[in-house]
């Protein structure tokens, strides 16, 4: 079973995700309202986000090698990090310690290096190996609902976890805080790297935000 996905992200008037200081306040209230088990990311948001975290990344502690200790009534989420190629090695801990996040938990395919894989199981990091080269995302959400019983999964990462996310037919909504700012030729789409087309919505939701932003929910039709 996979669990329900929703895309969550703040965006300008003409769709760019960079090149304007989003509200990040709003954005994670909007998005912890969705109450999701789980966020998934792709590890180049993840790595640029580490600046939302620390301005310089601080050495590792013998505490970043062990499993935080969860109560079972911690409203936090788990992060899932899609990181094959093993980019974020000497960064995990910078997540880990997020007072955002439960733990996190790394998505990996055949073609990750061992050296990676070494470096997760040090640290006691769970991670899920699917795909030969690049992460079956599929498969991964699929293992993460078996074994994790994750049933809601958000989507807060950029353009190219979320066009696999709906190439793959796998996203049941898209949540937008739309930003009054144009940025033009400098920005970067958020669908920039989605080959499919004709994508139809239905809108579920329209509301402004602090008389300022516009938070649009819309539902993926599905053929």
């Amino acid at each position: 079973m996979i669990p329900k996905v929703i895309i969550h992200n703040s965006i300008s008037l003409d769709g760019s995700t960079t090149g304007f200081e989003a509200n990040i306040e709003v954005h994670y209230k909007i998005l912890s309202s969705y109450q999701p088990d789980a966020m998934i990311v792709g590890s180049n948001t993840a790595k640029t986000g580490t600046q939302f975290f620390c301005e310089k990344i601080p050495p590792e502690e013998e505490s970043d090698f062990k499993k935080p200790e969860i109560q079972p009534d911690d409203p936090r989420a788990y992060w899932l990090i899609a990181d094959s190629r093993g980019i974020l090695e000497g960064l995990m801990h910078v997540f880990r310690r997020s007072e955002f996040s439960k733990d996190v938990i790394v998505l990996v395919s055949e073609k990750t290096p061992e050296a990676y894989i070494n470096y997760l199981k040090e640290r006691n990091y769970d991670f899920i190996q699917t795909g030969a080269d690049r992460v079956n995302i599929r498969q991964a959400l699929e293992i993460a609902n078996e074994k994790y019983g994750f049933e809601l999964v958000v989507s807060d990462s950029g353009g190219i976890l979320n066009s696999i996310l709906l190439e793959q037919d796998l996203v049941e909504e898209i949540s937008l805080i739309l930003t009054p700012e144009i940025v033009g030729k400098n920005g970067t789409n958020l669908f920039r790297n989605l080959e499919k087309s004709g994508i139809q919505l239905g809108l579920l939701k329209n509301e402004i935000v602090e008389k300022k932003y516009v938070h649009l929910v819309y539902k993926v039709l599905k053929e």
